[in-house]
């Protein structure tokens, strides 16, 4: 091999390495934003129920009281 080829092999080298840290940082931060998006739907549904739950003792409250 010459010393221009491996003067070659050796710049796509670092152009591969330079490449694969920005994806590998990106996917720390993909990572997180999935995660995000994944709790979003649990949330909601915590608070669907949270709410129902608050309706149905407040209309037990209602009925005891109104027929106390």
């Amino acid at each position: 091999m010459s010393e221009t080829e491996i003067t070659k092999i050796m710049n796509s080298l670092a152009r591969i390495e330079t490449k694969l840290e920005v994806i590998a940082s990106q996917g720390a931060d993909h990572e997180n934003r999935i995660r995000e998006l994944e709790s979003k739907s649990g949330k909601k549904w915590d608070s669907v129920a949270l709410s129902l739950l608050s309706a149905v003792i407040v209309a037990a409250i209602m009925y005891w009281i109104n027929h106390a």
